[in-house]
């Protein structure tokens, strides 16, 4: 049996940790929380036609408002996907993309240019935003007999580079965007109109680690900080053109990716708790051992997602075991040498410790995932 004096200080002993871990428990929820809110309204924002891009220029809404644009509608169809590198920011894909205008309106290609090979990467009638056509090839060209109404159907190739949010990996999502803007016209000429009926994504299209979940096109309009020189407009205007968005929803495939990055990490964990239950000669053996468990955990997940300012959930859940481990640590070495001279305290600390830090450990790397994975569900 246990003292009275005892129980009470270790019943305070014990307070203070679960008060530190309770802190530490609702910080990395709240952060997580946080950090999928505002994922979740950066890709709302991209996909409604209505709102700022967070973080973009804002769109001159006075200058779309008051525009008379012809319509060309415009169509896109996801064929492949050749490469997707998250670490160098970069992803490179083939894909059909047709338009359908009244020639008669707007000259949204030349019709010499209407034979196959007339139209390359130079003077193709779109660019794709933050990347570049490499390849571009005219599949189809049809011209009314009343000449109003022209179709012309492009196989592209392109590549892009893409700031990767990484925040939530390894449970992460992204909105991958082809962005076709106009090379010739402005919001005051020419306006896309979305072809959602037939625009797609093929069943060969494949990411290895991701599920293709969903897809989304729309036209919005794009303004950049410049007049780009025109004389033709004053200083204050800001050129917008109209964008043809084509976004394609992934995310990883689940809780198996989850425990395949963290296998080491809860090995690591799993070594420290066991350190109680071993003999006092080996517990430091043991708890060193666990904290190179963790910090082979956290070079392995550094190699696997870019540099960033950021901290992920992987970050955090490595760091969460870190300290884990680093408070068994403490216990075996300070709290153990603060009670050498009182063995009952020290054996009621050490059971008290082991209660608390197991409960801890387990909640928060159950919360993390389940917080992470609804998410996805919402995507």
């Amino acid at each position: 049996m246990f003292s009275k004096s005892n129980i009470i200080k270790g019943a305070v002993i014990g307070l203070l940790q679960f008060v530190f871990l309770l802190i530490l428990f609702i910080y990395c929820d709240s952060y997580i929380k946080q950090i999928i809110a505002e994922n979740q309204q950066k890709k709302e924002a991209e996909l409604s036609p209505v709102k700022n891009d967070v973080g973009l220029t804002k769109v001159d809404w006075a200058q779309v408002k008051e525009s008379k644009p012809e319509h060309v509608i415009g169509g896109v169809y996801l064929d492949r996907i050749q490469d997707f590198d998250i670490v160098h920011a970069k992803w490179s894909y083939e894909f059909y993309a047709w338009f359908k205008w009244n020639p008669r309106k707007i000259d949204f290609i030349n019709l010499k240019d209407s034979v196959k090979g007339a139209i390359t990467p130079v003077n193709a009638p779109v660019n794709i935003v933050n990347g570049s056509i490499e390849h571009i090839e005219t599949r189809t060209f049809y011209l009314n007999a009343k000449g109003d109404s022209a179709y012309v159907l492009f196989h592209m190739v392109a590549s892009a580079t893409k700031f990767f949010d990484v925040s939530q990996y390894p449970l992460d999502n992204y909105l991958l965007m082809i962005q076709l803007e106009s090379v010739s016209y402005d919001v005051h000429r020419f306006a896309f109109v979305p072809d959602s009926a037939n625009s797609n994504v093929s069943s060969r299209v494949f990411i290895s680690g991701f599920e293709i979940d969903r897809n989304f096109i729309l036209a919005k309009p794009h303004t950049i900080k410049s007049t780009l020189g025109d004389p033709r407009k004053i200083q204050t205007q800001r050129n917008t053109h109209s964008q043809l968005r084509f976004a394609v929803f992934i995310k990883r495939g689940g809780i198996g990716i989850y425990l395949k990055v963290f296998i080491t990490l809860y090995i690591a964990a799993l070594l420290g708790f066991l350190s109680f239950f071993a003999a006092d000669n080996d517990k430091m053996r043991v708890i060193v051992g666990s904290l190179f468990f963790a910090a082979a955990t956290l070079n392995i997940i550094i190699s696997r997602i870019p540099s960033t300012g950021g901290i992920s959930v992987a970050e955090i859940v490595n760091d969460i075991s870190l300290i884990t481990v680093l408070l068994i640590a403490g216990r075996e070495t300070f709290i153990k040498y603060l009670f050498r001279n009182n063995p009952q305290l020290n054996t009621l600390n050490k059971w008290i410790t082991f209660v608390i830090t197991f409960i801890f450990y387990v909640s928060i790397n159950i919360a993390i995932p389940v917080i992470c994975l609804s998410s996805l569900d919402r995507l």
